[in-house]
């Protein structure tokens, strides 16, 4: 990983999604419901980083890209299955391709997953083996992506939106420092029907216009990108082509650093929450922190 000041945390937000309904002059604010320990599971997550979710199976599913950094918290796993609640019930392990799984994004239809490499500036396909479960060793595994070949050295975020036109797409924190520019990428297939051709048809949009110094991940719905910021305490609504719709204030969750998001049912009923990772205190800074957590939040109209 290629970021300072990360913490695991998970968060769900319950999200009407119609901002032009508040009254004139209000907000958008995160209010906490449900916090969960990563920290404590059996198997560790110390720092959790790529989310997504799989509604067949009703589960999210985890990467810690930095556990393996840490002696005394590895196990040989750095992809965890949880349910909406937060308690674990399966690992597995993509250490044979890479130890940095940045994120996640879930494609429903094929039931195959993608997942960014920060180190190798890749996006992998991974498909189920004989086995049927992900994180093993029968794993199908194909690079689809090399991101510096169209400007992105830093991949880290990854969202999936299929249909009629597929896509990926990836946000990317550009370095650590004071100049970094943090961009989201789109890319579509070309007439070839594959990613990572000449024929790709690529867009891209700052953040950094936003407040944003980093771009750690995006979630996809509907025609709304939704993005996190591992230094900046608010999740930015953009519209596809990056236009500014609203910024979501989650400062009082206690959200150190926020490094994943996705959609998925409430665990109270609810439909459409926004759950989140959050990494906190990087290992670089504390070699034995252990402070993952999952966080429930919902929506709140402020004035």
């Amino acid at each position: 990983m290629k970021k300072a000041l990360r913490t695991a945390l998970f968060v769900s937000v319950l999200c009407p999604l119609l901002p032009n309904t508040q009254p004139a002059g209000a907000a958008t604010a995160g209010s906490v419901i449900r916090v969960t320990l990563t920290s404590s599971w059996p198997t560790h997550s110390p720092d959790p980083m790529g989310l997504t979710y799989n509604p067949r199976t009703k589960k999210l599913l985890i990467s810690d890209s930095e556990v393996d950094e840490m002696p005394a918290l590895w196990k040989g796993k750095n992809l965890f299955v949880a349910k909406r609640g937060g308690r674990l019930v399966a690992t597995g392990t993509f250490k044979r391709f890479t130890v940095e799984p940045e994120d996640l994004a879930w494609n429903n239809k094929t039931q195959v997953l993608f997942v960014t490499d920060d180190d190798r500036d890749s996006v992998f396909r991974v498909g189920r083996g004989k086995d049927r479960k992900f994180g093993t060793r029968d794993d199908v595994v194909v690079t689809v992506l090399h991101t510096r070949r169209f400007g992105s050295p830093d991949p880290e975020g990854l969202a999936w939106r299929g249909g009629r036109k597929p896509m990926l797409i990836v946000t990317d924190s550009g370095d650590t420092g004071p100049t970094s520019v943090p961009r989201v990428y789109k890319i579509l297939r070309g007439k070839d029907k594959r990613f990572g051709t000449r024929d790709d048809v690529i867009t891209s949009f700052g953040t950094k216009k936003y407040g944003f110094t980093s771009s750690e991940d995006v979630a996809i719905r509907g025609k709304r990108l939704f993005i996190v910021s591992n230094r900046q305490h608010y999740i930015l609504e953009t519209d596809l082509s990056g236009r500014l719709i609203q910024k979501i204030d989650i400062s009082s969750a206690g959200i150190k650093a926020a490094s994943g998001i996705t959609f998925a049912p409430g665990t109270d009923g609810g439909k459409g929450r926004i759950y989140i990772t959050d990494s906190g205190v990087d290992n670089g800074v504390n070699p034995s922190e252990n402070d993952g957590r999952l966080f429930e939040l919902k929506l709140v109209t402020v004035p």
